[in-house]
């Protein structure tokens, strides 16, 4: 596909202008995104918010351009709502859960179900248009159980650094009210086999393996219903152990 100027760049992919409210992504190692295209199509049919796609090639995805910051940039900014961007990340999970697979879909191993997943929602794969939040990179969708999702997220939330966060708490904030607002119990089985598909999958630094394996062995986690989580920075924050489950 023909391409403009380069206005964004990932680990996996580049991003392009292409034509009035269009953009290319394509990969960078030449890996086919036909079926990452095919399933933002699904998605999109079934209520999910997420990019109009109009065409895949190979390498190269043709689609609708969105307006606005990530939801991490619009987060760093604005501290004080940071709850609420917590309670919206577990709302799109539940919009995501509420879709079934196309059954062409791979499964996520250790994760049986039939539900669509995600597996990388996070703050920064979250845009903030005028039209509300659309959800974008779906890269790691699978079919599956959607505590997985959940327990993707929240993995995420709670090993990935944040060193320009504006407040102290900015990571347990976001958190407690993410957790607040899902299936702890439903989602907690699948934190280790998460854990362990991104040792797989995923280049992991050291300091982010260490992260996680801390989290996992011993580190704090938020406690099921038991967070007092407000919209100000300093709330407090309620922790249990992981070991046992």
């Amino acid at each position: 596909m023909r391409v403009g100027t380069l206005i964004a760049s990932g680990h996996d992919c580049l991003v392009f202008e292409a034509g009035a409210g269009k953009v290319v992504k394509r990969s960078r190692h030449g890996r086919s995104l036909e079926q990452e295209a095919s399933i933002m199509r699904h998605a999109r049919r079934n209520g999910i918010p997420t990019p109009e796609v109009f065409d895949a090639d190979g390498p190269d995805l043709l689609m609708e351009r969105l307006e606005g910051p990530s939801l991490r940039e619009t987060a760093l900014r604005r501290p004080d709502r940071l709850a609420s961007y917590g309670r919206l990340l577990a709302e799109l999970l539940r919009t995501v859960a509420r879709v079934r697979a196309p059954g062409w879909l791979q499964g996520a191993g250790g994760c049986p179900g039939n539900r669509l997943l995600h597996l990388d929602l996070h703050p920064a794969n979250v845009i903030v248009t005028a039209a509300g939040p659309r959800i974008v990179d779906w890269a790691n969708a699978a079919r599956g159980a959607p505590g997985a999702d959940v327990a993707c997220t929240w993995l995420i939330l709670a090993t990935t650094a944040v060193p320009e966060a504006p407040v102290p708490n900015w990571q347990e904030i976001m958190l407690g009210a993410f957790l607040d607002a899902v299936d702890v119990a439903a989602a907690r089985p699948y934190l280790r086999v998460t854990a362990a598909r991104w040792r797989a999958d995923r280049a992991i630094e050291p300091a982010e393996q260490a992260e996680i394996d801390a989290f996992l062995s011993g580190g704090k986690l938020w406690a099921e219903g038991g967070n007092t989580m407000n919209e100000q920075p300093g709330a407090p924050a309620r922790y249990e152990k992981v070991r046992g489950t």
